[in-house]
């Protein structure tokens, strides 16, 4: 055991640890002791190791750290690779050991007024850190120092969520602290929430055309289902079907005055649902027709004399399709793989298809008779829908997000960017909806293709799903409701809508307007200018001409240094737009 020694490590040190000790049960030797209070070989508090120097100070006791002052290195030394001293000494000055002090460091902290908001946003920050001797705050977390004041005002002028780092100092070290702040953009919309059904049984699987709403209701035997239609407009609930069937994975679809479903019956005992089948109901005249008669048709869609499913009659599954307008049945794809969820919109018909191992969107044209492979990505896609030009799908490639293909301009682009979950979508015009677990809970959200934005509709910490969207008009299936009876609680699912409106702005765009209390004179020249605008701005931004801007200032004073004719500029903002007011030439410095 070799410990509280001043090795040269100029001279090599040389180990026979082949030899073996047997009054002591080690075959190399020690080079430490247990960490002991008492004075050391170089002064310091404790027994240990040993120190480690070189003449030219650049040995490992001369230079590891030793940061809570204890004279005993913060890391081992590796002696000659195989052997270490785990308690290597460090000199500690004497006036501290005398004082029996241990350094004193930094300790980062702040607080702010707010963590998030609107943008432009403005956040007071406030300095709490304690042993510091200076600051550096970093309030993008880009690696440059934004201020050194002990409670600077920052302003977010885009939306994002920005890590801000404080960095405080002292001799003996620095400390930082990151926190969080989100910055987001004012809401586009309105949102109007209303609660379409409240019967004590389970309403899903809602679609929606113009001012009717068809949902799967299971009042009437539960595990059976029925359709029933909601009309907004009168405010008045009807009951379609009245032939309870088993539900299994779809609900009903509309189109016009059309509502189709998928329906299970049976054909030998009443407890054997063994046939499927395609069926509509027209609210103009009443009447019930049966489309197909395979007895294995899955997944309707129609849009406007045309439905189409998923048939598995030949053993796998295909793409058919019926027009009522002339009573024909035309089977749509011939590909011995799986096709599957298929939708219309025009002459145009998308499904997902497994012919290439995996999951790819393909297309037909049915005013061309072509069929088109759409995605072409190794990972799943799954479920698409389209609407004009726009097919949009759920895809594996990145977890679970939302994808779009834009057939009149042949690009794809990702929807959704977040982690968790993302399904159940749909598209009406410029506007996709799907549902999202980001927050724990399924809800629901929506994303204008137009304005690159998203809004999240509902916020409720039940959960909400399969969307349906029209117009303004999203409605969705709710599990907010449960109800308890005799202390057992039921879970009950409604249906809910929300309409959504183009927010009107509570602020005009401000005017920008501002006077100099001087407007020449010799340097170097001090100006005090002072905004003048109208519309409630703010946020201010001035450009004095030379190249030294004030961007969060009501008033700003400004010293011109050199001569010359300076125009200046002030930029004001509010939360419905931005407004620069620019004076050419307007101060003359002599």
């Amino acid at each position: 055991m070799i410990y509280n020694n001043f090795f040269n490590n100029t001279v090599n040190l040389f180990n026979n640890t082949e030899i073996v000790y047997p009054e002591s049960g080690l075959d190399e030797a020690v080079w430490n002791t247990t960490k002991t209070p008492g004075k050391n070989i170089v002064g310091g508090p404790y027994l240990g190791g040993n120190y480690w120097a070189k003449p030219d100070g650049t040995g490992f006791s001369q230079n590891c750290n030793d940061w809570n002052g204890d004279g005993i290195g913060d890391l081992p030394y590796n002696i000659n690779g195989t052997e270490y001293d785990y308690l290597p000494l460090v000199f500690v000055p004497e006036d501290q050991i005398s004082k029996n002090q241990q350094p004193t460091f930094p300790v980062a902290d702040f607080r702010v007024n707010v963590t998030g908001g609107y943008v432009p946003l403005f956040v007071l920050f406030t300095d709490l850190s304690k042993n510091a001797t200076s600051r550096a705050w970093d309030f993008d977390n880009d690696g440059i120092t934004d201020s050194k004041d002990k409670t600077p005002v920052y302003v977010y002028p885009v939306s994002g969520t920005y890590n801000v780092n404080l960095t405080v100092s002292n001799a003996n070290g620095t400390f930082s602290k990151i926190y969080p702040i989100i910055a987001s953009d004012r809401p586009q919309y309105t949102l109007k929430e209303a609660q379409i059904t409240t019967n004590k049984s389970n309403q899903t699987m809602p679609a929606i055309y113009g001012d009717r709403i068809v949902y799967l209701d299971d009042r009437n035997g539960w595990r059976y289902h029925d359709i029933y239609m909601y009309n907004i407009s009168t405010s008045k609930e009807t009951r379609v079907t009245t032939n309870s069937s088993y539900y299994y994975n779809t609900g009903p679809e509309i189109y016009g005055d059309r509502i189709v479903w998928q329906e299970y019956r049976s054909t030998s005992r009443p407890d054997v649902l063994d046939r499927t089948d395609i069926h509509m109901y027209n609210l103009s005249t009443s009447k019930e027709t049966q489309i197909t008669n395979s007895g294995k048709a899955f997944y309707p869609d129609i849009y406007g004399d045309r439905i189409v499913w998923t048939d598995t009659r030949d053993g796998n599954g295909d793409i058919y399709m019926y027009d009522l307008s002339t009573s024909k049945e035309t089977r749509i794809t011939t590909n011995e793989s799986h096709q599957d969820n298929p939708a219309i919109y025009g002459d145009k018909i998308v499904w997902e298809d497994s012919r290439n191992g995996n999951g790819d969107i393909y297309m037909y044209d049915l005013s061309t008779s072509t069929e088109t492979q759409i995605t072409a990505d190794d990972s799943n896609q799954y479920s698409p829908a389209i609407y004009g030009d726009k097919i949009v799908w759920k895809d594996s490639r990145n977890g679970s997000n939302i994808y779009m293909y834009d057939l009149s301009t042949s690009k794809e682009s990702r929807i959704t960017i977040s982690a968790g979950y993302q399904g159940h979508h749909v598209i009406y015009g410029d506007r996709i909806t799907w549902v999202a677990d980001r927050n724990r809970n399924a809800d629901i959200y929506m994303y204008n293709l137009s304005t690159n934005t998203e809004t999240k509709i509902t916020s409720n910490k039940s959960s909400q799903s399969s969307p349906a969207i029209y117009g303004d008009r999203i409605v969705w299936t709710d599990s907010r409701n449960d109800y308890t009876v005799h202390g057992l609680t039921y879970t009950n699912s409604d249906i809910y809508m929300c309409t959504v409106s183009e927010a009107e702005p509570s602020l005009k765009t401000p005017v920008a307007s501002f006077f100099a209390n001087i407007t020449s004179g010799n340097t170097p020249l001090k100006v005090l200018f002072t905004d003048n605008s109208t519309g409630a701005p703010i946020f201010w931004h001035w450009d004095f001409g030379d190249g030294i801007n004030s961007k969060h200032a009501l008033n700003a004073t400004h010293t011109f240094t050199k001569p010359g004719k300076y125009d200046v500029s002030l930029t004001v903002t509010n939360e419905n737009g931005s407004n620069t007011r620019i004076m050419p030439q307007y101060i003359t410095v002599t």
